[in-house]
């Protein structure tokens, strides 16, 4: 059997560890010091190590060092109590097969140690990535929140492909955070002391972005007075980030796909050629295969962006990390806003848990701000929770799994008749309307208009302020006037959606960009149905 090289100054870990492996029949070697670690690695012939990170006379990062001096292709295996992003990263980074995270499981050690010596038999090369600075270089913002599987799984990522120079195209749905890990590619790469700069690439006009982007002569068109440097430009040597990458216009696609295969362009109205080194992080919540397909978006240029896919999952398959999210977004809150609310009620924790939250971790930040702005004393209750999240409770099931929909609202309505509500009626309704609209705007990623079709229903009959709200139809946020004065009794979904256009339209002075933001409509969309409604 294989002989495997534990080093760790915990005894309760090690002999777990040491048990594990002789059940299967493998030889340990056990050091409690980094110094007893590397004199075994000296004289003794290992097929994978398992390394603590934290010694008594040293770290377990610098005793991989001078172990992969003696032996640079002993897989590593590192033991950690943390697991944060930056000790996650920092592993795969220096060349960690994998990580382990205390408390340690039996079975995790199995497959972990197992991999490893199947990595020893039969890959000739290990795998390898250049270690980069690891202090924070960033604020709190900056920082990547979660330690669920599927959030070490996107870190493992970063870490095997941050000092690699391919273009990575990072996917998840809106709210994910997908600039975080873009942000993180960067601070973890090459290219660190180089720019970092972002276009959103379905903010800005067509008319814009070329420029945005590329550049543009003086003259190059009206209004084009001086000459202008793009993002391709001022990004030499750094990494740029397209955001939205899915809604650029065909035509810039292929001039994109030059930079990419060239590191060449020409600014709008030029000549001359200009090169670049640049590398190109790009982000999506579109699905590309579809839109190849449907010829929204070249073949090639899609092959090029996805050098290497980062994943990222919805935070409803994240629930673990939703605690951590919580207590990030409380400091944070308390932070910006000078309050000093030191806890979150159980209740209120429980109403984020079980919360499906269709918008996600961006969706998550906004509620608890909101809820700490709301609160007065040291404890966030779930009475400043929004509507929809705490019709969780009257409408979703329960956390054990042990009672559905129906047994819930029944409970919900035995609480407010014995509170003597002169309004069970209106709040009942409500809370079952925002519980629909929320799942309607799951199954449709976020289009307002198709889930309000999907329900077949028109807003102007909608009770609760929470479903307004979902829809981003609160009255006071409407421009051009109030709710009522938008939607009218018989109005079809198109007349409802063209005035609405037309409103926002007046509301920005003909601002597109703008208008867009107001509606939750990418720039491209609203265009669209301008031309359709002939506005």
């Amino acid at each position: 059997m294989s002989t495997i090289l534990v080093v760790d100054d915990d005894p309760a870990d090690r002999d777990l560890i040491v048990q594990t492996l002789q059940k299967q029949g493998h030889t340990t070697l056990t050091a409690a010091t980094a110094a007893e670690g590397l004199e075994l690695a000296s004289r003794e012939q290992a097929d994978t190590a398992v390394l603590d990170v934290l010694l008594p006379d040293g770290d377990g990062i610098e005793l991989f060092r001078k172990i992969r001096a003696i032996d640079n292709t002993l897989p590593v295996i590192f033991v950690t109590a943390s697991g944060s992003s930056n000790t996650a990263i920092e592993a795969m980074q220096l060349g960690a097969l994998d990580y382990l995270i205390k408390p340690l499981q039996v079975a995790e050690v199995r497959r972990v140690v197992q991999r490893a010596l199947e990595v020893r038999r039969l890959a000739r090369d290990p795998i390898t990535v250049n270690p980069a600075p690891t202090q924070e270089t960033g604020g709190e913002g900056d920082v990547i929140i979660g330690r669920s599987p599927a959030m070490q799984e996107v870190y493992k990522a970063i870490g095997l492909v941050a000092s690699q120079q391919v273009t990575v195209l990072i996917r998840g749905e809106s709210g994910t955070g997908k600039e975080l890990v873009a942000r993180a590619l960067y601070k973890f790469g090459k290219r660190a002391e180089g720019p970092l700069l972002a276009v959103n690439c379905a903010a800005i006009p067509e008319t814009l972005l070329e420029s945005e982007l590329f550049g543009h002569e003086r003259g190059a068109f009206t209004g084009a007075d001086r000459r202008r440097i793009g993002k391709f430009e001022q990004c030499h040597g750094g990494t740029l980030f397209l955001d939205e990458i899915g809604d650029m216009p065909p035509l810039l696609q292929s001039k994109l796909l030059r930079v990419l295969q060239e590191q060449k362009f020409q600014r709008v109205g030029g000549e001359q050629v200009i090169a670049t080194d640049v590398r190109v992080i790009a982000a999506t919540n579109r699905n590309l295969e579809e839109m190849v397909a449907q010829n929204l978006f070249r073949e090639d240029l899609f092959y090029r962006l996805n050098g290497y896919t980062i994943q990222l999952p919805p935070l409803r398959e994240r629930g673990s990390d939703i605690e951590l999210l919580v207590d990030h977004f409380l400091r944070q809150a308390n932070r910006d806003l000078d309050k000093q609310v030191r806890a979150v009620a159980p209740e209120a924790r429980q109403l984020l848990r079980e919360y499906t939250w269709p918008g996600n971790v961006r969706e998550l930040q906004n509620v608890i701000r909101q809820a700490v702005l709301q609160t007065t004393g040291p404890v966030l209750l779930a009475d400043f929770l929004p509507d929809v999240v705490r019709a969780t409770d009257a409408c979703g099931p329960q956390a054990d799994g042990s009672a559905g929909a129906g047994d819930a609202l029944d409970r919900f309505i035995d609480e407010r008749l014995r509170a003597g509500s002169q309004q069970l009626y209106d709040e009942v309704v409500g809370r079952v309307e925002a519980r629909l609209i929320e799942r309607a705007l799951s199954h449709t990623g976020g289009d307002k208009l198709e889930a309000i079709r999907l329900l077949g229903t028109n807003p102007a009959t909608l009770r609760s302020t929470a479903a307004l709200s979902l829809l981003n139809l609160e009255p006071k946020s409407l421009p051009g006037g109030a709710l009522d004065t938008l939607i009218q009794p018989g109005m079809t979904m198109e007349e409802i959606e063209k005035e609405a256009i037309r409103r926002a339209l007046a509301h920005t002075n003909g601002r597109r960009t703008e208008a867009s933001q107001l509606l939750g409509l990418s720039v491209r969309t609203l265009q669209r149905k301008i031309k359709e409604y002939d506005l």
